[in-house]
């Protein structure tokens, strides 16, 4: 074997190698836990999937009070599918309380946010709508419960 052999073998290796790792082939990556976890010890977490987007959505905290609602897509088409829009209530468990309507702000591509007040402990509905590429929606559900 010549030495540009050599080199040329060693240097596949080397690339193979770093996409192993880069990819999560390496140990120190760990298992994937199947559901999006971010946010605080008292945060909600959720992974929901509708018309093969998923969406990873944090509630953080699931307490009464002010509420960060974070939410991130994942469409078939990674990244370079935009969602355009995320729009949704939060249904509250006691029909005397009103519905709280959630304009989500872009925070990056495909993250939204919205910061509400929920004011009152118990399982709220939260559902929204995220406006896909070419102009369908979306709809996703899930409950949350909120502690006092």
């Amino acid at each position: 074997m010549t030495r540009a052999e050599v080199l040329h073998r060693s240097a596949v290796i080397a690339i193979l190698a770093v996409l192993l790792v880069s990819c999560g082939g390496g140990g120190a990556s760990g298992p994937k836990a199947g559901i999006h976890d971010s946010g605080g010890a008292s945060a909600f977490n959720t992974s929901l999937v509708a018309d093969s987007v998923i969406a990873d959505v944090t509630v953080d905290p699931a307490r009464v009070g002010e509420v960060l609602i974070h939410m991130e897509f994942a469409p078939p088409g990674g990244k370079l599918e935009k969602i355009a829009s995320v729009t949704g209530i939060l249904i509250p468990p006691d029909p005397s309380l009103p519905t709280i309507v959630l304009w989500f702000e872009a925070s990056g591509t495909n993250h939204f946010h919205y910061e509400v007040s929920v004011p009152a402990p118990g399982e709220w509905t939260l559902e929204f709508d995220a406006t896909l590429p070419g102009g369908t929606a979306a709809l996703y559900t899930t409950k949350v419960n909120f502690e006092s």
